[in-house]
């Protein structure tokens, strides 16, 4: 006969299960609070999507905040926690939440609100609004109000990167006031779109694409195709909200990071607008690239590394050895060049010796990528990503 599991090992057990999942929406505490504050008409609850349209706050007063605050930023049609099961694009920040919870951190210190509708249908619709700038900006206002910390923290995903980071940068855009650089101890962006993205380059008609507050990469130099860039190149003229926006020196926080996937479906391959990374973030402190992960996966499958860049401000790369993570390289092929300096003195070498093929030195051999196949790797991302586009799956 088994011995049965006394009830209070089992409440225990599961009360530490249930602690270590977020649930939304906002506390109690945090929506009396808000009411009494003057935030009651910015709606941080979001009753309209359930409980997924928010989570954090304090059960009652209390309830000591030990860890620095964490502010979540989702991305293009995403929301605050996971709306179903089988919504790919709509995860949430359930993941990572859980991930927190379990290192110690609780509901009075991890913080979200929905800033978009929420809708898949309406992916296309969406760009860089003030309106979302100003909501995101006010939530994190009344996070640092409500929580009478010094600083918090800042993790954004997809579009919620450059939305978050303006909203921080303050400035006469969106009329935002004073920055809040002094407040944010750390700025992590997942798999942001800081530099436009290549499947929107001829594609300006669709309104997310377009050139003003839309993804639209611009031009760079002589390369004209964003996706297959053959040389270094200057981006210009890309869409206005990221030029003003990356060329403001104003940081987004003491310490700032950027993840991304070399194999994202919506940034393209490589996470690249004319051969540079879209996702990075100007005068960052580290970065952390990934071979494997999907879009959506920068945000839910990397929860140890967040806390580590938030929490020890450390980017940990003892797990992803030449840039990918193990057992999972890149299939895009490389590019191996010589020594140079080596290749210069020994062709001296060799012009010395009269040209005479007994004198002539054995040249390090310049191995070149197969053009055929990184070509047709990139026109391959071109259409996954175009059909993501037109099937209504931009979710950035």
């Amino acid at each position: 006969m088994k011995a049965a599991i006394p009830s209070v090992l089992l409440l225990l057990i599961v009360s530490t299960l249930s602690a270590q999942k977020i649930t939304g929406p906002l506390s109690p505490h945090f929506q009396q609070w808000l009411q009494a504050n003057g935030y009651a008409s910015n709606d941080f609850i979001r009753g309209d999507l359930g409980s997924s349209g928010s989570f954090g706050g304090r059960a009652d007063e209390n309830q000591k905040i030990i860890n620095q605050p964490v502010v979540f930023v989702h991305g293009n049609s995403d929301l605050a926690l996971q709306k179903d099961a089988v919504s790919t694009y709509q995860t949430g920040w359930d993941q990572t939440a859980a991930f927190f919870m379990k290192e110690g951190y609780t509901a009075a210190e991890l913080y979200a609100t929905t800033w978009g509708p929420a809708q898949s249908s309406q992916a296309l619709q969406q760009t860089y609004k003030c309106e979302y700038v100003l909501r995101i900006r006010r939530f994190i206002e009344a996070v640092l109000a409500y929580t009478n910390t010094s600083k918090i923290d800042i993790i954004g995903h997809s579009m919620g990167v450059a939305l978050s980071r303006r909203a921080v940068k303050g400035g006469s855009e969106c009329n935002l006031g004073a920055a809040l650089t002094d407040r944010v101890d750390t700025f992590l962006g997942l798999a942001g779109v800081n530099y436009g993205l290549c499947t929107c380059q001829y594609a300006g008609i669709i309104t997310t694409c377009n050139a003003n507050d839309g993804f639209f990469p611009g031009q760079c130099g002589s390369q004209s195709i964003c996706a297959f860039t053959l040389q270094e190149c200057v981006q210009t003229q890309y869409a206005t909200f990221m030029q003003n926006l990356n060329e403001d020196p104003t940081k987004e926080g003491e310490n700032i990071f950027a993840f991304w996937s070399n194999n994202d479906e919506i940034l393209g391959q490589g996470s690249k607008a004319f051969g540079k990374v879209t996702a990075r973030i100007p005068n960052m402190n580290g970065s952390k690239t990934y071979n494997s992960l999907k879009h959506m996966d920068v945000k839910d499958k990397t929860g140890a590394d967040q806390i580590k860049a938030v929490r020890d401000h450390v980017i940990d790369m003892t797990d992803l050895p030449g840039g990918g993570l193990q057992g999972n390289g890149s299939n895009l092929p490389t590019w191996s060049l010589p020594d140079l300096s080596g290749l210069i003195s020994s062709g001296l070498a060799a012009l010395q010796g009269g040209g005479r093929p007994e004198n002539r030195p054995n040249l390090p051999m310049l191995n070149l990528p197969d053009i055929p196949s990184l070509f047709s790797s990139s026109l391959q991302s071109i259409s996954d990503s175009l059909k993501n586009l037109f099937n209504g799956r931009l979710i950035l």
